[in-house]
């Protein structure tokens, strides 16, 4: 066996390859094991710190949840002792009533009897009355005072605001400082008390807090006790502890007696000579662990020994619990598991070899045998045969061996008939590619796509019905155009624009371009087209595919959408011009009052001042519609019918129409609801009608007519109509028309076509059908007349609304008071202040909201807040109201803006603070102060239109 050239290379080969093995697999796993043997030893100290760390946390819940229940046990008792408390006073009561002692020998009974009795830890019963009079009180030094003498360390009087809540809730508690019976120094005091106002007393009892802490501190003891004996039974690896200090270096838990219930903060490291408690510190700040070193129980004083310690702090009692242990130790187990692995490895090694031996003796014998077999057939015996019967992969390859010359004989045979049964097959194949094919052609003709091949020499090879439908216009047989040239298809105009990128693709380039022309129908078309080259195997392209999509509809969509988009940005400048006017016009309109009202008797001056006022209202009045096509104008959108309002407007509109024009309001039959501002959209009706009689000057009709539509699908307006149910208001007229460069720009402020016109009336109704979430379409011709239709969200019913009077312009509440005037705009600022001057109240002012945040927290006297919204800094208005609303609630607040809100905007908390737009008239100014709310009162807010 060992002459055998097979049987010597194959062994020698598993014998390395089983000694490489086993050697890699030593040298790279086993310091590999032994490391995480460490890392589990080290892991497992980390875990039992961890655990020890859980177990103080669960400590301190439960010394919470303790604290809680004593806390809410002592409640209870106080409930009782208060109870208990009333009860003695309505029995004195009652025997006053019963004749048997006179009302006040009553009172005093009541009163000497809760002044004598205590409970618990020396704990007793007050009364007071409403004056917050101590009337019965076991001190003498505060039987009979004031209360509202009696302040905490900070100056702050308690006892009032006691009475104030009992009187506002019924009872309630109240912690405050207060000095045990027969000490001097207070400590903090939790209170029940109830009001009884059949009496006109409130009486009280309490509990000192430093009662439940001290049976919070007996628990706490009793679980340190517990956890130092649980802690005693941990160990770490061989002699590994943990031990616990806090922050003072108090030793509260430790194995060694020594070191237990000791200051170690002067221990110093052996080898750094810091402080050893300082580097646990460190280190449970770091989150690494310490190492250092130490001795051992069995060689003290040797400081040679390597220690590991995690420590961690534990913030809820200050504690810092920390693991020790030798980290030889924690590597005694790797170190074992190595010399294991070792002796494991060389004894496999061997076993490896011997069976390795046997294995390939088994293998090689017969593979000898089955080569002298095959040299025979070699030779040319074909009827050799190698004799192996085994039932493993060798004999499986001697008898496939033995079976290989009888199949060789039989394999022609076999081949003949896998060709004909093959050609059979080719021809079935052949009809079902026929039949694929003209399914795929039918998928192909049924795509909302135009496709076609063209070939390298520009001819049709492909066209699917589409693409034969947009070039010919008819739905022809695509087989006609196969084979003709693709600029006889298109056409030359159109090849005129196709066939450079036809070119540029078959020069290895894939293009996607779009072109207009028109159809054969006659109609504007907008074709998307992308050329696909293919290549040949030389990398050349030989063919494209083309694809091409109508885009005509997704074309007007997008222009329809930019349109959209610029009206927007124009009303975002014009709304920002607006609000800087209303600036400037509050400053004009508030002096050119002032100065009417203070200069009266100088004669000559008011023919000055009053058209100067009349054209600042006027100027005001342009401010208001260009919010209004910024979408900025204050709504009050509800339920409103439609039908109904529109009937009402032909009312004002027939008296206003010249005898040339018809008004046709439809029928009187309707039913139409939307969710918008009603005086909004009669402007909006009224202002379009007024267009329509304008354009009509030699007469004609005028129509309004308003149906609920339900739109299944999407609809062309100024922007896609999505599907749902909408109130449509369609005004109609027979008049002069817009040209199409007019109708382009027929919404933007500014811009009109009439002589007096000042080109906001239009603008205005857009930006009130865009505020209210609707949508407006207008179709126009030349001579042709004009309609105009506006969509509104529908609403289910209309619901009443309420009207809110002003209140009436009184600002004496105010008179003599200190106002914060919080605006930025200096000039603005001077105007406010001459008129809140001008009616007895005294203005602090400041030129932010932060600036005014320090103003009120150092000014105690401020009773109202007059603040505009939006200024510079980081408190705006809204900001300042919140803040003012917290921490000062009984200060009255004012707010100003030249935007108007959105009610999305506007806080809820804020819904009863006035908001006055600027610019505003004086007397608007008094109608906001005097709605402002004082003292918690709660009177509805006060909003100023503009002039």
């Amino acid at each position: 066996m060992f002459r055998s050239r097979l049987f010597l290379r194959t062994f020698s080969a598993l014998v390395a390859g089983i000694i490489s093995m086993a050697a890699a697999i030593y040298l790279f796993s086993v310091p590999l094991i032994q490391e995480t043997a460490y890392d589990i030893e080290l892991n497992a100290s980390q875990t039992i710190l961890d655990n020890v760390f859980e177990m103080a946390s669960k400590i301190q819940f439960n010394l919470e949840a303790h604290r809680a229940l004593a806390l809410e046990g002592h409640k209870r008792q106080l409930k009782n002792i208060v109870s208990m408390a009333t009860g003695y006073v309505a029995f004195n009561d009652n025997r006053a009533k019963n004749g048997e002692i006179s009302y006040a020998e009553a009172r005093r009974l009541m009163l000497e009897g809760l002044r004598t009795f205590t409970y618990g830890n020396n704990d007793y019963v007050w009364v007071m009355d409403y004056k917050a009079r101590l009337l019965s009180h076991p001190d003498p030094q505060f039987q009979d005072v004031d209360g509202t003498k009696i302040t905490d360390s900070q100056g702050k009087t308690f006892l009032p605001e006691i009475v104030a809540i009992a009187q506002r809730d019924g009872e309630g508690y109240y912690t405050y400082p207060w000095s045990r019976l027969g000490r001097k120094t207070p400590s903090q005091k939790l209170s029940y008390f109830r009001n009884l106002p059949d009496y006109g007393l409130i009486i009280g009892s309490g509990v000192y807090l430093d009662d439940v802490e001290e049976e919070v501190a007996q628990r706490k003891a009793a679980a340190i006790e517990d956890l130092r004996q649980a802690l005693r039974n941990i160990r770490i690896a061989r002699t590994g502890y943990i031990y616990i200090f806090d922050a003072s270096d108090h030793m509260l838990i430790h194995p060694s007696a020594n070191l237990e219930n000791t200051l170690f903060g002067s221990l110093p490291n052996p080898v750094s000579g810091q402080s050893i408690a300082k580097e646990l510190r460190e280190a449970a700040a770091s989150n690494k662990p310490l190492y250092y070193k130490w001795d051992k129980p069995t060689d003290q004083g040797n400081y040679v020994y390597e220690k590991l310690s995690w420590v961690r702090h534990f913030e809820g009692f200050d504690w810092y619990i920390a693991s020790s242990v030798y980290t030889e130790e924690l590597r005694r187990s790797s170190d074992i598991l190595g010399d294991r692995i070792l002796k494991i490895s060389i004894a496999v090694l061997l076993l490896a070899s011997l069976s390795g031996y046997w294995a390939v003796r088994t293998l090689v014998r017969p593979l000898n045998q089955l080569a002298a077999t095959a040299m025979r057939v070699r030779s040319g015996d074909l009827s050799a045969t190698s004799g192996i019967r085994r039932d493993d992969e060798i004999g499986v390859l001697a008898v496939a061996f033995d079976g290989m010359i009888g199949r060789l004989r039989a394999s022609i045979t076999v081949l003949d008939s896998h060709v004909r049964s093959r050609t059979v097959e080719l021809e079935s194949a052949q009809a079902a590619l026929t039949e694929i094919e003209a399914r795929q052609r039918l998928i192909l003709n049924a795509i909302p796509a135009a496709i076609a091949y063209i070939d390298q020499q520009q001819l049709v090879r492909f066209a699917n019905a589409r693409w034969i439908q947009l070039v010919r216009g008819t739905h022809s047989d695509p087989n006609g155009v196969l084979g003709l040239p693709l600029a006889d298809c298109m056409g030359r105009s159109a090849y005129a624009v196709v066939g450079p990128q036809v070119e540029k693709t078959l020069a290895g380039h894939q293009t996607t371009f779009e072109y207009a022309y028109v159809s054969p129908a006659g109609t504007p078309t907008v074709i998307k087209t992308t050329l696909i080259p293919e290549f040949g195997p030389d990398g050349e392209a030989v063919a494209l595919f083309v694809l091409s999509l109508d885009i005509t509809d997704e074309k007007e969509t997008e222009r329809h959408l930019l349109e959209a988009q610029r009206l927007k940005a124009v009303g975002q400048l014009s709304g920002g011009l607006a609000h800087d006017f209303n600036n400037l016009l509050s400053i004009v309109i508030g002096n050119l009052s002032a100065a009417r009202d203070k200069f009266i008797t100088v004669e000559g001056l008011a023919p000055y001042l009053e058209p100067s006022l009349r054209a600042a209202y006027r100027g005001a009045d342009i401010t208001n519609r260009l919010l209004a096509f910024a979408r900025q104008q204050p709504l009050a959108p509800s339920a409103v019918d439609v039908c109904a309002l529109v009937r009402e407007a032909e009312l004002l509109l027939r008296r206003s129409m010249p005898p040339g024009i018809t008004i046709d309001v439809g029928s009187d039959e309707c039913a139409c609801h939307a969710f918008v501002d009603q005086g909004q959209l009669t402007n909006a009706v009224v202002n379009l009608a007024f267009n329509a009689r304008d354009a009509m000057p030699k007469g004609g009709t005028l129509s309004i007519s308003v149906q609920a539509r339900h739109y299944q699908k999407a609809m062309p307006f100024d922007e896609p109509v999505p599907p749902g149910l909408y109130a449509e208001i369609r005004i109609a007229d027979t008049g002069q028309g817009f040209a199409p460069e007019v109708l382009a720009r027929a919404f933007e402020p500014f811009f009109t076509t009439k002589a007096q016109g000042s080109g906001l009336g239009l603008s205005m109704v857009y930006g009130f059908v865009k505020q209210s979430r609707g949508f407006i379409r207008i179709a126009s011709q030349p001579e042709q007349g004009t309609t105009i239709t506006i969509l509104l969200p529908a609403a289910e019913k209309v619901e009443e609304a309420a009207t809110a009077a002003l209140p009436a312009p009184d600002t004496i509440q105010w008179q003599g008071e200190l106002v914060l005037l919080v605006e930025d705009n200096e000039d603005v600022r001077h105007m406010i202040r001459g008129q809140l001057t001008d009616h007895g109240l005294a203005v602090l002012e400041a030129s932010s909201g932060d600036e005014a945040a320090e103003l009120l927290e150092a000014v105690p006297d401020i009773a109202l807040v007059v603040s505009d919204v939006l200024m510079p800094g980081n408190l705006s208005g809204i900001d300042l109201a919140r803040r003012v609303r917290r921490y000062h609630p009984a200060v009255g607040i004012v707010l100003l803006s030249g935007f108007a809100l959105e009610a999305g905007e506007w806080p809820r908390e804020l819904a009863d603070v006035p908001l006055l737009r600027k610019p505003w008239q004086p007397q608007q100014l008094l109608q906001a102060l005097a709605g402002t709310r004082r003292d918690g009162g709660e009177p509805p807010p006060v909003l100023s239109d503009q002039i």
